[in-house]
């Protein structure tokens, strides 16, 4: 097979000129920092996921700890979590001193699986202080479900949405759910500020609450105090708060970014359509679940399942490396990382531990094109036939 001259990395941000006139627009204004193109962008995110409130922060983990903080997470707790998510929604349990619950994955959705979800609140009861599901690949959970279970047990949810910008459920949008939903800006998201995170509730308090713990404990964050909307410089903290805030500068690529969502969409599932009729008919690769009868999928990542368990992933992986075709891992399960695999030896969780030896991450992103993904399947093909003969000459 012809190898491709350059290298196609899993994902590249989509930066047009809309994006880059608006940070020279910030940087000419001598807003910078916090100020009104932040507060225009939780406006818009806000109006868009149809919530009362988005406070934007510095990262979806930032906005994932102070949520969960807020939410009164502390030491003796237990917090559910899944573990095909990033290290992130564990390790803020981690931080808080409490302990995260993992529970499988679903080998379809690679979304949390339910059924362990329920059995840790009869083991545990009144100790799980919250439920923390992940709508992997933005496809979003049974979130009816979850309501359910967090009216039954008084379990407050909390939805990690960095995946998610774009998802909906029953034609709502994803950030509406829960106590508080949590989404990513990072450079490979669906929409990026280069790096940021956004909180979106309905609750009056937590969003005040939210302002001020991510934002050095001040009720004032600096376009209050120096705007010329009649602020005040005196000022002080109410409570020992962090230095979690969202830039004008990043602000202003999230604000283009939004403008662009329709298009952003709409390449994104063409490209994921694209893959899917490729892939067609192969009977060693599962394609990912494009949405579910109540879920459309947001469509952040492809992530193909390697069903033939003679054919190494790794191998699989370095192969198309050779082929100039960058892939990851979405995701490793967390318990089987160093640092929780010696502190919780005794969690197996059978789903996922197969899956960490079967999924692959294929590229994807609103700059590549169909011409792009059909060398990714071809080579995907290519060598798939070439680990199979090779497998069934060693296997002789």
């Amino acid at each position: 097979m012809k190898k491709r001259d350059s290298f196609l990395s899993l994902a590249v941000p989509d930066i047009s000129d809309e994006e880059i006139n608006e940070v020279v627009d910030s940087l000419k204004s001598g807003w910078i920092s916090v100020g009104p193109k932040v507060k225009q962008f939780e406006k818009e995110f806000a109006q868009y996921h149809e919530v009362k409130h988005a406070i934007a922060t510095s990262s979806c983990t930032t906005a994932m700890f102070i949520a969960a903080k807020l939410l009164g997470i502390q030491r003796g707790d237990y917090v559910i979590v899944p573990t095909i998510t990033w290290q992130s929604t564990a390790n803020i349990v981690e931080q808080l001193d409490a302990t995260p619950l993992f529970c499988d994955a679903e080998k379809d959705t690679l979304n949390i699986k339910v059924e362990d979800v329920e059995k840790y609140i009869k083991q545990y009861g009144s100790k799980i202080k919250a439920i923390i599901p992940v709508h992997v690949s933005g496809l979003p959970v049974d979130i009816d479900r979850f309501s359910g279970i967090s009216e039954k047990y008084n379990i407050p949810i909390l939805y990690d949405a960095a995946h998610a910008v774009f998802s909906s459920y029953k034609n709502k949008m994803v950030g509406q759910f829960g106590k508080m939903s949590c989404f990513s800006f990072y450079a490979t998201k669906n929409i990026t500020t280069g790096d940021g995170g956004m909180i979106t509730t309905n609750d009056d308090e937590l969003a005040e609450q939210c302002r001020i713990w991510s934002y050095h404990g001040l009720p004032k964050d600096s376009w209050k105090r120096y705007s010329e909307e009649g602020g005040s410089p005196h000022v002080q903290c109410v409570v020992p708060g962090y230095k979690f805030n969202l830039t004008d500068l990043q602000a202003a690529i999230g604000l283009a970014q939004l403008r662009r969502k329709e298009e952003l969409i709409e390449k994104r599932n063409s490209l994921i359509q694209y893959y899917n009729e490729l892939f067609s008919g192969l009977d060693y690769i599962q394609t990912p679940v494009f949405e579910t009868e109540f879920g459309r999928w947001a469509n952040h990542v492809y992530v193909i399942t390697i069903l033939d368990e003679k054919v190494n992933r790794d191998q699989f992986m370095n192969e198309l490396r050779q082929l100039n075709i960058g892939t990851n891992l979405h995701f490793y399960p967390v318990h089987k990382n160093i640092y929780y695999l010696k502190k919780y030896p005794d969690v197996h969780l059978p789903n996922a531990e197969w899956l960490m030896n079967r999924i692959l991450t294929l590229p994807l992103c609103t700059k590549y094109s169909k011409e792009d993904i059909k060398y990714v399947v071809e080579s995907v093909k290519f060598v798939y036939e070439k680990l199979k003969t090779k497998n069934g000459v060693d296997n002789v």
